[in-house]
């Protein structure tokens, strides 16, 4: 599959400009970039620290046959942003996948991932995400800091954008072609943030067991486990 780069100095949401692009070719993949973002955004309606140059800011449209196979791009994107990082930073980095859509290190905040279907065009889906890539720890507002960290903060030198990109873009291609998406979720699973800890999503509180492959997450709670859809996943201490 072949894939198309659009550049933008500056948009308010790279998701929101993908939803707008039109006579995307068949099959391809569009990846669209933005220099800054004037109005991130996350799940709901959480707002997304995204104007400032030295974060990777961008957006993937991409051919979607069912919307069942929601999951499979959600850990495709997942694990290609996991390695990219690491291969920036080194293997050793404790760069991890907070599930659903959150890429931690240690436990601060690196990425966030935004998948979001096309209503004019159910033939595609956008995948946003943000990467806080060559950003300092003044540079962050005041209330995000803890919270939050970037590659420069963590190795103190900065990074090549453009090749993150390049790798990320190719690393999910590879895990969404793969042909044992049993493997891939073994990767993904071994990769996720706090597993075995206690948590809460929503209503349901228990020990965090893992992630399934249809990307439900499993709670073992003292009246059996819980398999969880969606929700924010809080950590009990």
């Amino acid at each position: 599959m072949e894939h198309q780069y659009i550049y933008i100095d500056s948009v308010d949401s790279t998701n929101n400009y993908a939803k707008s692009v039109k006579n995307l070719s068949g099959g391809q993949l569009t990846v669209l970039r933005a220099g800054r973002q004037t109005g991130g955004r996350g799940r709901g309606d959480h707002r997304f620290f995204s104007d400032h140059a030295g974060g990777l800011w961008a957006s993937i449209i991409t051919p979607i046959s069912d919307i069942s196979a929601h999951f499979e791009h959600n850990r495709a994107i997942s694990l290609a942003i996991l390695e990219s990082l690491k291969g920036t930073a080194g293997s050793s980095a404790p760069i991890t996948i907070k599930w659903p859509n959150d890429i931690y290190w240690g436990d601060r905040k690196i990425t966030g991932i935004l998948l979001e279907n096309v209503p004019d065009n159910p033939d595609v889906m956008v995948i946003g995400f943000g990467i806080n890539v060559n950003i300092g720890a003044n540079d962050f507002p005041d209330y995000l800091r803890g919270a939050v960290t970037s590659v420069l903060i963590e190795t103190g030198r900065e990074a090549p954008q453009d090749r993150m990109l390049e790798d990320i873009v190719n690393g999910y291609r590879q895990y969404l072609n793969s042909d044992d998406q049993a493997i891939v979720h073994k990767i993904y699973s071994g990769n996720l943030y706090r597993r075995g800890h206690r948590a809460t999503v929503g209503s349901h509180t228990g020990k965090f067991i893992t992630v399934e492959i249809d990307g439900r997450l499993r709670l073992e709670t003292g009246h059996g486990d819980v398999l969880c859809s969606s929700g924010t996943l809080l950590f009990n201490g």
